[in-house]
């Protein structure tokens, strides 16, 4: 499934339920992540002419349910390229900066 059909066949259908599946998982405070693991394709052959095996892709995305129908997308970023605790962390700070900052608005 590739993340834009997940982000519209699961996120969108499921809101905050998602978490209650593989794809989701609370983290507090209104913040919710939707995760995505996919292979990212054929990714082609190297100079020698050997097939080179596809890439993973490992999405993750900040969420907030507000209300019954509207998830607001915090922010996100590929984990396979970087699958460190302290990316991980960072960007989450960032969704729960952007999160308070969205409550704040006047």
């Amino acid at each position: 499934m590739c993340s834009g059909s997940a982000l519209r066949e699961v996120l969108q259908e499921l809101g905050i339920d998602v978490c209650a599946t593989k794809f989701g998982k609370q983290l507090g405070g209104g913040l919710f992540e939707f995760r995505l693991r996919q292979a990212a394709g054929d990714a082609g052959k190297d100079t020698a002419g050997t097939n080179l095996p596809p890439e993973e892709v490992l999405l993750r995305v900040f969420c907030h349910a507000y209300g019954d129908k509207i998830v607001l997308l915090l922010g996100g970023y590929d984990k396979g390229e970087d699958p460190s605790r302290r990316r991980q962390n960072v960007e989450i700070a960032e969704a729960r900066t952007r999160l308070q900052r969205w409550k704040a608005r006047p």
